[in-house]
């Protein structure tokens, strides 16, 4: 029964280095954030009535964090060693997706008249791919240092 309860946790709260387990993972994780994000977006924009391309960025900025968090913990295998720093360059590439966000939002909703909300998901959807692709390549990428090498020696 233990072994069955490790391989468990191995599938599906440690961190993974298959593309095929990331993406999913991903996903889950920037569901949770969207859910925040729309939350304060609509709270923002309906309750108190700002402009929604302001509001988008806010409301992104308040899901990222989450998204950090989980990317850190449950997502990639390979985070800073550094939180702080960590944070900070994530923070930097999400800046990009922040701006993918504010872009679509301006050509969708101002531009296009079309309605916030709509223009919000095609928005998650652009920035998803960004951020996905940058976490993974950029940030969580895997580090082949001595002390990592060393920290799998240990853990073997």
């Amino acid at each position: 029964m233990q072994a069955f309860a490790q391989q468990f946790k191995k599938w599906f709260a440690d961190p993974v280095e298959s593309i095929f387990a990331q993406v999913p993972r991903a996903l889950a994780a920037s569901a949770l954030a969207a859910l925040i994000d729309m939350g304060i977006l609509i709270a923002l924009v309906e309750w108190l009535r700002w402009h929604p391309a302001p509001a988008a960025v806010v409301s992104y900025l308040a899901g990222g964090v989450l998204q950090y968090v989980l990317c850190s913990i449950w997502v990639f295998p390979n985070a800073p060693k550094n939180a702080a720093s960590g944070f900070a360059a994530f923070t930097v590439l999400s800046l990009v997706g922040l701006a993918i966000t504010w872009m679509a939002m301006i050509v969708l909703a101002e531009w296009a008249q079309l309605h916030y909300g709509f223009a919000k998901i095609v928005a998650l959807g652009f920035a998803f791919v960004w951020n996905f692709a940058s976490r993974k390549y950029l940030l969580f990428r895997a580090q082949f240092d001595v002390e990592r090498q060393q920290e799998l020696a240990i853990d073997a």
